[in-house]
């Protein structure tokens, strides 16, 4: 059953070895009267900490034991912006388009890296990319042709 209540003591009281190693034993008092046994991977476990309230499942019976409950963050909760994050994402994107656009010899790596932060600054800033097709009617590359002759 889960319950909310303050820690009011904690104690260590021996480890044992189990299927994952060995677990350390702690026994845990809570201001609502309930005590039960915790078991930890962590020698120094942080879950039940003296005056902090917490929700913990109580498992009653001759030998009690409580676990502390974890809620997971509601679905799109824990999305935190990251702005150096998304523009590496749209970086890498815009580099694979440009590698795809610049596939005749002639490209040099420097201009499919121009290419790709044109297109980068469309992305971001919304610049006009209309350069980019002066580039390559000057560069004589022709777009991938899409073909329906597939091999299968």
């Amino acid at each position: 059953m889960n319950k909310t209540s303050k820690v009011s003591a904690v104690q260590a009281s021996g480890s044992w070895e189990g299927n994952y190693g060995v677990m350390y034993k702690f026994e845990v008092s809570f201001e609502n009267g309930d005590t039960g046994e915790y078991s930890s991977k962590a020698k120094d476990q942080t879950k039940f900490v003296i005056g902090k309230e917490v929700e913990y499942t109580y498992m009653g019976g001759q030998h009690p034991k409580v676990k502390p409950v974890y809620n997971a963050p509601a679905s799109g909760g824990g999305f935190t912006p990251n702005p150096e994050r998304d523009l590496k994402i749209v970086k890498q994107s815009c580099l694979k388009a440009a590698v795809e656009l610049c596939t005749n010899d002639k490209i040099t790596l420097k201009q499919v890296l121009q290419t790709a932060d044109k297109f980068v600054q469309w992305v971001n800033l919304g610049e006009q990319v209309e350069a980019i097709k002066e580039d390559y009617t000057a560069a004589n590359v022709k777009p991938k042709k899409e073909t329906t002759d597939l091999p299968f």
